[in-house]
């Protein structure tokens, strides 16, 4: 027989989970933002995110600085 294995879970609207939700190392998920949660050492709640949106992020950022500087 196959084990599930559970994560705790957001099904109900977006946002990520606080520090006090979860233990260091423990993952979560929102299953609306179809985003991935973990607590790391520091007892930050950060998000897991793929190189696609890092690099999509970094581009955003970039273009909203050369605007803003002329």
């Amino acid at each position: 027989m196959a084990n599930t294995l559970q994560l705790k879970r957001k099904t109900d609207g977006t946002g990520s989970p606080t520090a006090g939700n979860l233990s260091t190392g423990e993952l979560a998920i929102n299953t609306v933002d179809k985003k991935l949660f973990f607590k790391d050492s520091s007892n930050n709640v950060q998000e897991i995110k793929d190189s696609t949106t890092l690099a999509a992020e970094a581009l955003a950022d970039a273009v909203a600085m050369s605007v803003a500087l002329g």
